[in-house]
């Protein structure tokens, strides 16, 4: 069965066409810029790279059995509705209509974007086997999915799992979401860019960069480096005190910062939590591709 998977991020939009009967494999991808166009327009545009992808593998539009997007926002209880994904400025956005007016006659699915992730992940990936598990991805902002018993866990009232906005410090930075002091301004890779930027420079503002000096030996990058892994520790702590999970993978950029970050984090997650338990933190399995892989298995589901 051909799906068409697509996450929608801050910057860009990806697109892959997957054969979820071949192993989940990837026949086509696709991408084009996201600046703040109106979804409406962004749908259109979400079928013509589509049709180019269908050309590209020798298919045609009617060989697409579903179409799941995935978007970095909170959902509505009937998975139709973008109701605030603040890095896309989508406001209560009717999504899943606006794509099936692009794909009449197809299954459409809707989920937030670390949801999908994890999902991959779960089915296919660093989670395969761990039905009480957690996939955390550090980019831009910090995305988290819950598997508890086997199944995504979409909250008890519908409205999704929000672990970048937990509260984090009292009284801190700004949050795009409004609030202030939210786990994902401590945690995400973006934290890391900016004390690079602000520490060393311009050209070290990115995370990728930052742990490249650390590794080199730059002591300003090792100190900034240790201090993010405090924090990132303690959010990970606090998560194992709460869900007790056999496995945690991490994902975005920083997942492939190697032993430097995982060596230490492990080692300061095993003393902070409350079980004095040595969990196990790897990487993800399918970085980039993760959110079009798992937001096209949700199809899968909703069929189910």
């Amino acid at each position: 069965m051909i799906l068409l998977g697509t996450d929608i991020g801050g910057s860009s939009v990806k697109l892959a066409l997957i054969d979820s009967d071949d192993g989940c494999r990837i026949t086509a991808r696709g991408s084009f810029p996201f600046d703040g166009q109106p979804a409406e327009e962004m749908c259109l545009q979400i079928r013509g790279a589509a049709d180019e992808m269908l050309a590209e593998a020798g298919l045609n539009n009617g060989d697409i059995k579903g179409v799941g997007v995935c978007v970095p926002g909170n959902i509505d209880k009937d998975r139709s509705t973008v109701v605030n994904a603040y890095n896309l400025g989508f406001h209560n956005v009717p999504l899943k209509a606006l794509v099936s007016e692009c794909f009449p006659g197809r299954e459409v699915s809707l989920m937030n974007d670390a949801d999908a992730a994890a999902l991959a992940e779960y089915r296919a990936g660093a989670l395969e086997g761990c039905e009480n598990s957690i996939l955390l991805t550090l980019g831009t902002g910090l995305g988290a999915g819950l598997i508890l018993g086997g199944k995504i866990f979409l909250g008890g009232c519908g409205r999704g799992f929000e672990l970048g906005h937990v509260p984090f410090r009292n009284g801190g930075d700004p949050c795009t979401c409004g609030l202030k002091g939210c786990m994902e301004r401590y945690v995400s890779a973006s934290r890391l860019a900016r004390d690079g930027a602000r520490e060393l420079g311009d050209t070290f503002g990115t995370a990728r960069a930052v742990t490249d000096a650390a590794r080199a030996g730059n002591k300003t990058a090792c100190r900034l480096l240790d201090d993010y892994i405090e924090d990132l520790s303690d959010a990970i702590a606090g998560i194992c005190n709460m869900f007790d999970p056999e496995r945690i993978a991490v994902g975005g950029g920083l997942s492939a910062a190697g032993e430097i970050l995982f060596a230490p984090l492990t080692d300061l997650v095993e003393r902070k939590n409350f079980y004095r338990a040595r969990y196990e933190i790897v990487p993800a399995r399918f970085l980039n591709d993760a959110g079009v892989l798992g937001a096209a298995l949700s199809v899968c589901l909703t069929n189910a």
